[in-house]
């Protein structure tokens, strides 16, 4: 009796943390990602385009993930006519510079999508002397 109980609940839990699913869920995200957001609105589509990724994040990725979308989530509160909110932001960027160079060469690796243009791209071979 406990096994099909165990069963129905793993069916109903969330999709796994894999680079796989984490690449599907990339790829129909895309189109919304390689863009930079202009508006508050185009800023609160791509908060959630990072959320629901941060969600299926793998652990090695989960980390950097979530510095972008912290950061992105940040960009959006930005008061533009405030210099503390303005250099905030800044300070955040500046932080998250190498979780930003890490998701994006994760991503490369593991999805072969250069995330900050949304297209594929092919590892480069690499040759041992």
């Amino acid at each position: 009796m406990l096994l099909p109980a165990v069963l129905v609940f793993a069916a109903c839990g969330s999709t796994p943390r894999t680079a796989t699913n984490f690449c599907r869920q990339l790829a129909n995200e895309i189109d919304g990602l390689a863009d930079l957001p202009a508006t508050p609105n185009a800023i609160n589509d791509t908060v959630e385009r990072y959320e629901r990724l941060l969600e299926i994040a793998p652990l090695a990725v989960e980390d950097d993930w979530r510095a972008l979308t912290e950061l992105l989530r940040a960009a959006g509160e930005l008061d533009a006519s405030n210099e503390e909110s303005v250099q905030g932001i800044v300070d955040q960027a500046y932080a998250s510079e190498r979780a930003a160079q890490d998701a994006m060469k994760w991503v490369m690796t593991n999805c072969g999508v250069d995330i900050s243009t949304g297209n594929s791209v092919t590892p480069v071979a690499t040759t041992t002397p």
